[in-house]
């Protein structure tokens, strides 16, 4: 290669680290970020491939391009079966962006109170918050856990959860609603039957939250309750089922492998009492474990770390019974 050339390709190479030494506290700690090294392997192959150009000719550079031509293909393939939705959550997906769509055209420029939904299944519909950023972009978003503190620096709610309100603004709707910042009061109302419903029964486990289970779901509670309980903390729960092929077969239309679940941002605080309900899996499981990371503790798999320091807390919740 003349001096030129080399010079590119070096560039090429190095340029990811461009970005992980300025940002070296941050790099690394979300997967997307791998994308700043294609450099390395886009010149490691040119660098094969020319040298196998070199030698052999131009036939066998030919059939390389054939081959990873199909693996491209086979592997869209394999992701469009891996993240593909059953009917029922494309449907829901599919009515939630339209909803959202007409909601950000009356949002645009305002202040949005985003709040997670007390019903089990519903975040795993619309996993992530970047769903809702993208789709309401334009407005000031809040997701703020302190539902009645941030709804009253809100112009607008936005909800999974109906209530019948006067201060309901998209009664039309059937998985999104808009509310006006009044219609928090009906919703607190709501978090306060659930959260009577989850402690109803006695906990399977106690530690810094109280931890129950039933109708499906794995509910976190404590009271009293105040914003720094969460803040900045990342609670993990790691589903063990029976069969280890249970995840990949009847659950794979969450687009999860693995047997760990995040909880993130599915808090509510409200009155001084915190409530987040995960929906678990149908299939038989083993065990549960579920614990708080304190600030700044990080684990590769969002595995819970087992040491117990003045931070963190950990709890093992035994087997319930397999569905009839």
């Amino acid at each position: 290669l003349a001096p030129r050339q080399r010079l590119l390709l070096a560039a090429l190479a190095l340029s990811g680290f461009c970005w992980a030494l300025p940002m070296r506290h941050n790099a690394g700690h979300n997967a997307y970020e791998a994308l700043y090294y294609v450099g390395v392997p886009l010149v490691f192959y040119s660098l094969l491939l020319l040298c196998v150009h070199k030698r052999w000719g131009q036939g066998p550079v030919v059939g390389l391009a054939a081959a990873a031509l199909l693996a491209f293909v086979v592997s869209a393939f394999q992701m469009d079966r891996r993240w593909r939705h059953d009917a029922r959550v494309a449907e829901i997906q599919r009515t939630a962006m339209a909803e959202l769509g007409a909601i950000r055209e009356t949002v645009r420029g305002k202040a949005v109170l985003v709040l997670r939904s007390v019903e089990p299944e519903w975040f795993m519909h619309l996993l992530q918050s970047v769903v809702w950023n993208y789709y309401l972009a334009g407005s000031v978003l809040a997701h703020s856990p302190d539902v009645e503190a941030a709804a009253r620096a809100a112009d607008f709610i936005v909800t999974h959860d109906r209530v019948e309100s006067d201060s309901l603004l998209t009664p039309e709707n059937e998985q999104v609603f808009l509310y006006d910042p009044a219609g928090i009061d009906d919703l607190v109302e709501l978090y306060r039957t659930a959260y009577r419903h989850a402690v109803s029964g006695d906990p399977a486990a106690r530690s810094r939250f109280d931890v129950y289970l039933g109708d499906g779901a794995l509910t976190h509670v404590k009271a009293p309750c105040v914003r720094e309980d969460w803040k900045q903390r990342v609670v993990i729960v790691e589903v063990v089922p029976e069969d280890p092929k249970d995840p990949h077969e009847r659950y794979e239309w969450y687009g999860l492998e693995g047997f760990d679940f995040r909880l993130l941002n599915s808090v509510v605080l409200f009155e001084g009492k915190c409530i987040s309900v995960f929906s678990l899996p149908d299939y038989p499981i083993s065990g549960i474990i579920t614990g708080h990371h304190g600030p700044g503790e990080r684990s590769p798999g969002y595995t819970i770390p087992r040491s117990r320091d003045s931070e963190g807390w950990e709890v093992e919740i035994p087997a319930r019974p397999a569905p009839d």
